[in-house]
């Protein structure tokens, strides 16, 4: 019975996961966003860390999707805001360093440039990790 309840539950988050996304490229925000909606996931993308801090402040997500590098700050300290509040993170980074890094420590990340759908199923894959 259980093992039923935790596949109901795993379900029900890959129905309605709440994500944030926070890029400063345009098409890496909302791409992603409409993607998501489509697998029926409510997402919300903005540009800078004040935006997605203000955001964690009113309602913590259920992943946070960042870029290590943004405008007003890092990426990096931000996913840390949010794993403290009960977020899952998913880093996402262009860097070669970064990603030797990541793949060292265990942080989830994704690798730009990458495909809208890897995106999507990289996101799907955090979800039903718990």
């Amino acid at each position: 019975m259980a093992q039923v309840g935790t596949m109901k539950r795993a379900k029900c988050l890959l129905d309605m996961a709440r994500i944030l996304i926070v890029d400063t490229q345009t098409e890496l925000r909302h791409d992603p966003v409409r993607l998501l909606e489509q697998a029926g996931h409510q997402a919300t993308a903005v540009a800078t860390v004040s935006e997605a801090a203000s955001i964690l402040r009113d309602e913590v997500p259920d992943l946070l999707a960042t870029n290590v590098v943004l405008i007003d700050g890092s990426g990096i300290s931000l996913a840390k805001q949010a794993e403290t509040a009960g977020a899952k993170v998913l880093m996402v980074t262009g860097s070669p360093d970064r990603i030797v890094e990541f793949d060292g420590s265990g942080q989830r990340y994704l690798s730009k440039p990458f495909p809208p759908d890897a995106f999507v199923q990289r996101v799907q894959e955090i979800l039903l990790a718990g």
